[in-house]
């Protein structure tokens, strides 16, 4: 029987995050520009460290960014060995859609629910990813300030 029950919670599992990834717009972009928008300026390897990704594939991302306008890069003034992403002004309103559109994306997911059942599977969700040992950043998941001015590569 806890077999089943099992599997059922795994294939639901997979299902939400399918979806979540096919409907979030900006989904690999959004959250690098959210989190450059947050801190105003990181280097590559702040970055990488945030998001846990591959060092290729975060190139390859950041690459696209650039040839979009969105960022810009440039060599770290205390570190040549380190290249600063910031974003331009054109990335910083992709920002601000991309913290927009996650906000109305989480309303849509989760507005149905009543408030203690969104508790209720939010404790669940932390017992899991504790359980597995996967570092939550509270700070990515939050209201953003959308009219403060960073600052980036000056």
């Amino acid at each position: 029987m806890d077999d089943n029950l099992n599997l059922r919670l795994l294939g639901m599992l997979l299902q939400t995050s399918y979806l979540m990834q096919t409907r979030e717009k900006y989904r690999g972009q959004g959250r690098l520009l959210i989190l450059l928008y947050q801190h105003g300026e990181l280097t590559q390897r702040e970055l990488i460290e945030l998001t846990g990704r591959r060092s290729a594939t975060l190139s390859e991302q950041l690459d696209g960014m650039e040839k979009a306008g969105l960022i810009y890069r440039c060599k770290n003034q205390h570190d040549k060995r380190n290249v600063d992403v910031a974003l331009t002004e054109e990335g910083k309103k992709a920002a601000i859609q991309a913290i927009q559109n996650r906000q109305t994306y989480a309303d849509d997911l989760f507005g149905t629910l009543p408030q203690k059942e969104k508790q209720k599977l939010a404790e669940l969700l932390d017992i899991l990813l504790h359980m597995w040992e996967v570092p939550i950043n509270e700070e990515e998941y939050q209201v953003y300030n959308t009219e403060e001015e960073k600052h980036g590569c000056d």
